[in-house]
């Protein structure tokens, strides 16, 4: 499988004279030193799995974690055990809650649904009836919001048939506990809130992992989109009521805002996963997933995490990072959780500190939730 060819060598060496002449005052910022930080369990992640019969037994990932001083709350993903295949490709995947008084510590909230998870999967036949996981919570005035990922396919059972369906769901609440799906609110005839892209388009396929900011009075929903080739970008729509979006063509190609790496770029294969903070006027920063090497069906593999500033929160250019490879954050040690694998960071900034939660695996393919941390130069 190949790409369309890109001057993405050149880019790279260019991004931060491109970056300076965007928006002087980036000119000089300093690439952060992400350190990891070793959770409490005997993998260094942040959570065991659950016990027999809860919602997450089979493993943790897919995070969005909201900060509130020291104290954190944690939406994430969890699996199950059920199905022929192994490991998580024939699990049900549905969402949970744990909160930390001190950002290392969680203790997982069950809520009322199967398992204890607090969004279950969705009503039959709908777009969301067998996966329903990678919360994006937002706490908008005295209204939760929470856009999620859906599939009515298993991730990858029988062996060779992956879940190439993924949609964008959207649910409420008032307290951040009790959720209330909306499908009435989508815009899709499927009752998700994002329709797919026309034949050919860069999210022709599917659309998922959802990242909202609200800017001002607008609402930026960037999300991840995929072709037919499975190739994973970054594309943007914008919204003045978070329920009807306009997409926003970018400059990268097909539309996307971030498009693929170069050949041997770690994130030639995969550019998505966006994590988006608004530090101040004119200065985004993006977290995303990147990918080195095409997976088994082509698309996504294992997976580092890379790093893109912008002044307007459209237009973003790859900065490189003091790694090997130029990724903010690679993966870990033989034997940690995240030894062959990361994806979906959740980035903050408290003060002077970034912390970025994030997903990683391991060579067994079991999903744990890790964290990281990086001091404001």
């Amino acid at each position: 499988m190949t790409t369309t060819p890109r001057l993405g060598l050149l880019l790279l060496a260019v991004a931060p004279l491109l970056l300076a002449q965007c928006q002087s005052d980036t000119a000089s910022l300093q690439p952060l030193a992400w350190v990891k930080v070793a959770g409490p369990t005997s993998e260094r992640a942040m959570m065991d799995p659950g016990a027999v019969g809860d919602f997450d037994q089979g493993g943790t990932f897919t995070e969005r974690a909201i900060p509130d001083g020291a104290a954190v709350t944690l939406y994430y993903g969890g699996a199950d055990t059920t199905g022929a295949c192994a490991g998580i490709n024939a699990a049900h995947w549905r969402i949970g809650r744990a909160t930390s008084a001190d950002g290392l510590h969680f203790d997982k909230q069950p809520g009322p649904h199967t398992g204890g998870a607090i969004l279950d999967l969705g009503d039959p036949g709908r777009f969301d009836d067998y996966l329903s996981y990678r919360p994006f919570v937002l706490h908008d005035g005295a209204l939760w919001r929470m856009w999620y990922n859906g599939s009515r396919k298993p991730f990858n059972c029988p062996s060779g048939t992956l879940a190439d369906d993924r949609r964008i769901g959207y649910a409420e609440s008032n307290d951040g506990v009790t959720w209330t799906r909306r499908y009435d609110l989508g815009q899709a005839a499927d009752g998700s809130a994002l329709p797919l892209g026309a034949p050919g388009a860069i999210d022709a396929q599917q659309v998922g992992y959802a990242w909202i900011l609200k800017d001002g009075e607008q609402y930026k929903l960037y999300y991840s989109a995929n072709d037919s080739n499975n190739f994973w970008r970054v594309r943007l729509a914008v919204s003045t009521d978070a329920h009807t979006w306009t997409k926003v063509p970018g400059k990268e190609f097909g539309g996307a805002i971030l498009d693929l790496g170069p050949t041997g770029a770690f994130d030639a294969f995969c550019a998505y996963q966006p994590s988006v903070v608004k530090e101040r006027d004119q200065l985004y920063r993006m977290w995303y997933r990147g990918c080195e090497t095409a997976g088994t069906f082509g698309g996504p593999s294992r997976g580092t995490i890379g790093y893109a500033e912008s002044n307007d929160g459209i237009t973003w250019v790859k900065i490189p990072q003091p790694t090997a490879t130029g990724a903010a954050l690679l993966q870990g040690a033989t034997g940690d959780f995240d030894e062959s694998g990361l994806t979906t960071p959740s980035v903050y900034l408290e003060g002077s500190t970034w912390t970025m939660f994030y997903a990683g695996f391991n060579h067994l393919g079991h999903y744990r939730i890790g964290k990281a941390q990086a001091v404001q130069p």
